[in-house]
């Protein structure tokens, strides 16, 4: 059986100095597909240069296509691409992606695929889109969200249909699982100076509003009061918008890094936890602070934030301890992997925190249900569901499509 030939194209790769969803899944997905199975031909409509020069030593090259957000010559180059690589089916990501792709995949017989990471915080949804939207979603073959907010955010305001929508969490690279497998927690510690007895909770986040970095501290604070041997590494960077999001335009500071982490350490020195917390911007080099660690906690105040930081503490076997919203509930919701409180419960959060401290064996029991779930969510794990997905879609395809040739 013929491999199915897959067109990868993304709008952007890059927000905030770091790469979002879709760069991560260009950078350690794209490339695990076994290519007996699935031939993948990645592209980016457009991307900065620091992207393209970060994909330079990436394992599967990426060609950067240049095309401007309204250019109209972007439906000719897909259709194109699409003659040029005999593709059956188009993974697309983001806007500019998914209607021009859908658009050339409507033209040319060749299913598609729309993912997405995020709804419209950054600027409104322009009327175009939106008419384009409606018009495609009837010829779209799956959509992929994120989250349980991006998922219904597609399903009732891009109009994707519900029966052809799911959610795929951000997928866990095989470097994650390999550094869980060699870096031990006797190891990590030595090397951090962090006693074998201490309990050590882990918080992987950006600075920012609705973060719930400082409800943490006034939990982790009535922790200590009780279990004055617990520690908290919080392992951050800054969060730098490329543009600031509608529901912060109000606030002062939102672009001012430093005096976000000048309020968090004036909070820390004002509930006299100094000691006990480890303030340490290394977010992308975070392994040996996993490794390290007894749990992890996410403390979101909004349902909009990331669990890709979750997602690979359970690599690391880290039971959670997590706000009832967004990813981190679409994930607890049915594991054992961790604890849910509601966000605005500081207390709930310090007796969660206290609690996993307390039982050694519930903690054992959670963490081993954390490297299940993670298993279920790596890079190798995901690889194998679109590959299914794909040539389900293939087969679907009208025979003799313009692009396949009808050769599934």
């Amino acid at each position: 059986m013929a491999p199915i030939n897959v067109l990868w194209l993304i709008d952007h790769v890059c927000y905030d100095g770091s790469l979002h969803g879709g760069g991560r899944l260009f950078m350690n997905l794209a490339p695990m597909f076994d290519p007996a199975e699935v031939k993948v031909f990645p592209y980016f409509l457009r991307a900065s240069d620091e992207v393209v020069e970060l994909f330079k030593t990436a394992p599967m090259k990426v060609v950067n296509l240049n095309k401007g957000k309204y250019d109209l010559t972007t439906l000719t180059t897909i259709t194109s691409l699409c003659k040029k690589h005999e593709i059956d089916v188009m993974h697309l990501f983001c806007y500019a992606a998914s209607t021009f792709g859908r658009m050339a995949g409507k033209l040319n017989g060749v299913p598609t695929v729309v993912h997405d990471f995020d709804t419209q915080i950054y600027f409104p949804y322009p009327t175009y889109l939106k008419v384009a939207d409606r018009l495609l979603a009837s010829s779209t073959g799956h959509a992929l969200a994120a989250s349980p907010m991006c998922r219904d955010y597609m399903r009732d305001v891009r109009r994707l249909p519900a029966d052809r929508l799911s959610i795929m969490p951000h997928a866990i690279p095989e470097s994650r699982f390999e550094a869980a497998r060699t870096v031990t927690r006797e190891a990590a510690r030595a090397e951090l100076g962090w006693g074998m007895d201490e309990k050590v909770f882990i918080c992987l986040t950006k600075l920012g509003p609705e973060r719930g970095n400082e409800h943490l501290m006034r939990s982790f604070a009535k922790v200590l009061a009780e279990r004055p041997d617990a520690r908290l590494a919080f392992v951050y960077k800054p969060t730098y918008y490329h543009r600031t999001p509608k529901e912060y335009e109000g606030i002062s500071w939102i672009r001012d890094t430093d005096y976000m982490l000048n309020e968090l350490k004036k909070l820390i020195a004002e509930l006299g936890i100094g000691e006990r917390v480890d303030l340490i911007e290394q977010l992308d080099q975070a392994t040996a602070y996993m490794a390290a660690a007894d749990a992890v906690v996410v403390p979101f105040q909004n349902e909009r934030f990331s669990s890709v930081h979750l997602l690979e503490g359970f690599a690391h076997g880290l039971p959670a301890i997590a706000t009832d919203l967004g990813e981190q509930k679409e994930l607890l919701a049915h594991s054992a992997a961790g604890v849910l409180v509601k966000p605005d419960d500081e207390a709930a959060l310090a007796a969660a925190m206290i609690d996993m401290i307390d039982n050694p064996g519930d903690r054992a029991r959670r963490a081993a249900a954390a490297r299940e779930v993670a298993d279920r969510h790596s890079v190798r794990a995901n690889a194998a569901g679109l590959a299914r997905m794909y040539r389900s879609l293939a087969q679907a395809a009208p025979v003799g499509a313009a692009t396949a040739g009808g050769r599934n």
